[in-house]
């Protein structure tokens, strides 16, 4: 089977999956995110690893499992906020002393990035007021992962067939801006076909605004992704999924698209 073909029989079979636990919302998707975000954090330490730090996994991976959470019972911030300074308190005696500042540093920052910026997606489908139910709240989710799935498929192959003048070389040599703009251009059409179907809660200068999140900002989270990988000289963060590498390379333009989206829904839309 080509590398191709895994890509998209990985993604036919991921997409049902995550859609379906997204509609039954609660601990189901909770659960998702969390695994996703908890997978990708320790994919992200066996890289530090790479680079000379020795990150606390167990404790990195329970502040970042804390974290998403509180996102489902935010009454439950005291005892993440409990673990965490626990750990900073701790930290002396559990992170070896050898690379001490990056292995403190890189523990904390993985249960942020991607785990606690991904547990934003769970606020997102918890949201409950007065415009936006149970229903309006899987779809607003639906439009933010839809979005950017459409951004990434597009940016690759467009990119990949199209693509002649490279985007930031220095950083991820494959990366062309007509991948870019083919990727922009996807989450156009798709943003547009869900908001005429099935997201009519959202004015269409939020539409914009969500679209240019999804298809615009979120590729800055690939080029980190790239540069993360290219500090410690590796291609993928790792071969947990066929064709597409490792959660982090999966999610990495979601773990920026998601937590601005629902800042952008919350601080300026006021949906959320």
């Amino acid at each position: 089977m080509s590398n191709n073909l895994r890509r998209i029989v990985t993604a036919l079979l991921a997409a049902p999956v995550v859609l379906g636990l997204a509609y039954l919302g609660s601990w189901w998707f909770a659960g998702l995110v969390a695994g996703i975000g908890l997978l990708g954090q320790r994919e992200l330490y066996r890289m530090a690893r790479q680079g000379g730090a020795w990150p606390q996994r167990v404790w990195g991976g329970v502040v970042g499992g804390l974290l998403v959470v509180t996102f489902l019972r935010p009454a439950l911030w005291p005892v993440g906020a409990a673990v965490l300074l626990l750990f900073v308190v701790a930290a002396p005696l559990l992170v070896s002393q050898e690379q001490f500042l990056f292995s403190f540093t890189v523990t904390l920052a993985g249960a942020v990035y991607p785990t606690g910026l991904l547990g934003s997606l769970i606020w997102l489908r918890e949201a409950r007021n007065a415009t936006v139910g149970d229903k309006e709240a899987f779809w607003l989710v639906v439009f933010v992962l839809v979005v950017v799935w459409a951004t990434d498929v597009a940016a690759y192959y467009v990119g990949k067939t199209l693509g002649r003048r490279p985007l930031a070389p220095s950083i991820s040599p494959n990366k062309t801006w007509e991948g870019t703009l083919g990727g922009l251009g996807a989450a156009l059409i798709v943003g547009l076909v869900l908001k005429l179907t099935v997201v009519d809660l959202l004015a269409w200068t939020h539409v914009v605004a969500l679209i240019g999140i999804g298809g615009g900002v979120s590729q800055l989270g690939d080029l980190l992704e790239s540069k993360l990988k290219r500090s410690v000289a590796v291609d993928d963060s790792s071969q947990l999924l066929p064709g597409h590498g490792g959660m982090l390379d999966r999610f990495d333009a979601m773990a920026v698209a998601a937590p601005l989206s629902v800042l952008y829904l919350h601080l300026v839309a006021g949906l959320v």
